[in-house]
């Protein structure tokens, strides 16, 4: 409502967060790794956690002058370029492994995953017509249109919202000692939502629901259609 004002106060309290969260990810990466002693190497710490900093706001950076040239979304782009790097490391690893899947059962995972991707491609390309009439004073006709209303409006954002808010906890995590009774929750719950259907996983899918919802009323307002199909005398 506040115009370009308001854009610039919401990417300013955007930036802030990401500065904040991006350097307390990149100090409980060190604590986890265990590459250095954060009690003896506090300036090498810094510095590490520094550059990592940065390297954020340089995709942060990357990321909106690709979407202000028009080449796209850059963030999602580079979900994108994280997601196939990931999945080329699954490939490979599925394709070597030959102790645990036979040839057979490597072709059926193969062609499991191209049918999930058609499906995927075909739920995000599909859209609902909501069919609409203007009504006309001068004839006693109307126009036939429609309400193109994509059926997966919030996309992915939904789950990275989710495994975002999952992230939170190993990075607090990082910072308690192994026999505090949290951190053993939070590696019980990291455990069973990738390797097992346990609490973390069904907490998973909920979170996936609610921002699914959440991102849905963001996007799409369906008291601001009504208002501007009324102006235009729709129905």
């Amino acid at each position: 409502e506040q115009g370009s004002i308001g854009k610039y106060k919401i990417n300013f309290i955007t930036r802030l967060l990401t500065l904040i969260i991006a350097f307390g990810q990149g100090l409980a990466s060190i604590i986890r790794s265990q590459l250095f002693d954060v009690a003896q190497q506090k300036i090498l710490v810094l510095q590490v956690v520094f550059f990592l900093v940065v390297g954020s706001f340089i995709c942060i950076w990357l990321s909106d002058l690709i979407t202000n040239k028009g080449i796209g979304n850059g963030v999602s782009i580079f979900i994108v370029i994280s997601i196939s790097e990931n999945l080329s490391k699954s490939f490979k690893s599925l394709l070597s492994n030959d102790a645990f899947f036979s040839t057979s059962q490597k072709i059926l995972v193969l062609l499991s995953f191209l049918i999930l991707l058609i499906l995927t491609i075909i739920l995000c390309s599909s859209y609902l017509k909501i069919p609409i009439s203007y009504a006309t004073y001068k004839r006693n006709d109307t126009i036939q249109n429609h309400i193109p209303l994509k059926i997966n409006t919030s996309g992915i954002l939904p789950i990275i919202l989710a495994n975002t808010f999952l992230n939170i906890f190993p990075t607090i995590g990082a910072f308690l000692s192994n026999d505090n009774y949290f951190k053993k929750f939070i590696i019980q719950l990291q455990e069973s939502q990738y390797y097992y259907l346990g609490l973390g996983f069904f907490i998973y899918l909920l979170l996936i629901l609610l921002f699914s919802f959440f991102s849905v009323f963001i996007m799409l307002d369906p008291y601001d259609i009504a208002n501007h199909l009324s102006k235009q005398d729709a129905y």
